[in-house]
Order: structure tokens, then sequence, then C-alpha cells
């Protein structure tokens, strides 16, 4: 089904589901043993708060249009996150700066296309231009 509107209850059940697993993730402190590992926990926030962005998005520039939300693959969004933790040298927690630059090197120059899960970055991972920063959502 397609999404038309920023009111569409999809949205709200995955704001919910966020914000559910943000109360978890505050709960256990981030310990690893009792919440998910870091880099899933990092990829679920991107994909939560980055597919809520594209729908709001594109509803206010394009109010006439819709979402269908079973073509947003997944796998190409894995790809994304796989070159910023490659830029990274594979880093668990890099800082915003490192996460800036890995993600103005993938927007310039990186394709988000490869025949493997696993792509990686060149060694040239340099901020080439300013980003917005990433908010994280609370309640």
């Amino acid at each position: 089904m397609y999404i038309n509107s920023t009111n569409d209850p999809r949205l709200q059940k995955l704001a919910n589901f966020y914000n559910w697993m943000c109360h978890w993730e505050e709960n256990t402190g981030g310990n690893n043993k009792e919440f998910i590992s870091s880099k899933l926990w990092f990829d679920l926030q991107s994909m939560c708060l980055g597919f809520q962005s594209l729908v709001h998005y594109k509803l206010r520039k394009y109010p006439s249009s819709v979402i269908k939300p079973a073509i947003v693959n997944q796998d190409c969004v894995e790809n994304h996150f796989c070159q910023i933790r490659s830029c990274n040298g594979q880093n668990d927690t890099p800082t915003f700066l490192q996460q800036q630059s890995s993600q103005n090197s993938i927007r310039l120059g990186q394709t988000t296309i490869s025949p493997k899960s696993n792509a990686s970055c060149n060694s040239t991972c340099i901020d080439q231009r300013p980003s917005i920063p990433m908010k994280k959502k609370t309640n």
C-alpha cells in the first residue's frame, strides 16, 4: 500500500517502535549483553529516522506524490552503512566528524551499488563539503 500522507498510521507505528527501542536502550545503559549490538542499533536508528525523513521530505516537496514502502530497498541502505563503517576502519563508535567525513565521501564519489553487501571506501575519505547533521529523535 502506498503512503500518501505524513499522517499514515504506519509511520506512527514506526515512530512507536523507534521510541520503544530508545526506551529499551536507555534502560540498559547501552550494555551489549542486555541490548542489541551498537552496529545493529545504529542501523535501526538510521533506517527508522531515514525512512520517516524520506517520507516527510518527498511529501512536503511533492505533495501529490506517493511512496510505496515495498520498493524502498534495504540492500542499498545496508550497503551504505557498510561503506560508512569501512571508511572508519570498521569502527563501532565513530565520532560525528568521522561520520560526517564518511557521508560526504560516499555522497561525492562512492557508488552504493555493489555485488556484495560488504562495500569499501577508498583511503581518501575526506570531508569536501559541509553536511547536515542528524539529530537523535526523542519522545
